[in-house]
């Protein structure tokens, strides 16, 4: 049987491939229509709202990327079902679909949730903001819990393991050069 530590992290795939995402399409130059900030430079005490780098390609690319990854996750449920131990729930319906959806955007919403409190006090949107860097993935359990609510040890291992992979992933996408910072 799958752990639930490869459980929950299989679960919250869509988060993950969700906040990775932005890095990924600026990297690429995809969708350049859509890297306009979500704040539309409006400000709030001389600060900007989110933030330049809070982008409409970031917000709906990580929906679409949690989607996609819901989408491959599906088909492994269907098609390959020696692989079901690694599931929550069956996901043997499209609609599971939104929950990738829903993983995704709340990633980025929980990111841009960080944004809005880190331009409040006065933090460029480069400078490190520890702990709180690495807690988008909050808004991503609060949006998922929408469509289903796994259970507390799992909820434990979400939490714990998204301290960390945020930062493994900074480090990687540094090293790639896609990122001007490690954190």
């Amino acid at each position: 049987m799958f752990s639930v530590i490869g459980q929950a992290l299989f679960f919250f795939l869509p988060s993950y491939v969700g906040n990775a995402m932005p890095v990924f399409l600026n990297q690429l130059e995809w969708f350049e229509g859509l890297k306009k900030p979500i704040d539309a430079g409006v400000q709030l005490g001389g600060n900007d709202l989110f933030g330049k780098t809070k982008t409409w390609r970031g917000l709906l690319g990580g929906a679409a990327a949690g989607m996609l990854i819901a989408g491959v996750q599906v088909g492994l449920y269907v098609w390959v079902p020696s692989v079901r131990d690694w599931f929550l729930f069956p996901y043997d319906s499209f609609s599971v679909l939104w929950l990738g959806f829903l993983l995704g955007l709340g990633e980025g919403l929980g990111d841009l949730l960080k944004s809005f409190f880190k331009r409040r006090l006065g933090k460029k949107s480069s400078a490190p903001f520890f702990p709180f860097d690495q807690m988008s993935f909050l808004g991503a359990l609060a949006l998922g819990s929408l469509y289903y609510i796994p259970s507390f040890e799992h909820i434990v291992v979400i939490v714990v393991f998204s301290l960390f992979i945020p930062v493994i992933a900074n480090i990687v996408a540094y090293k790639l050069g896609w990122k001007d910072v490690w954190y």
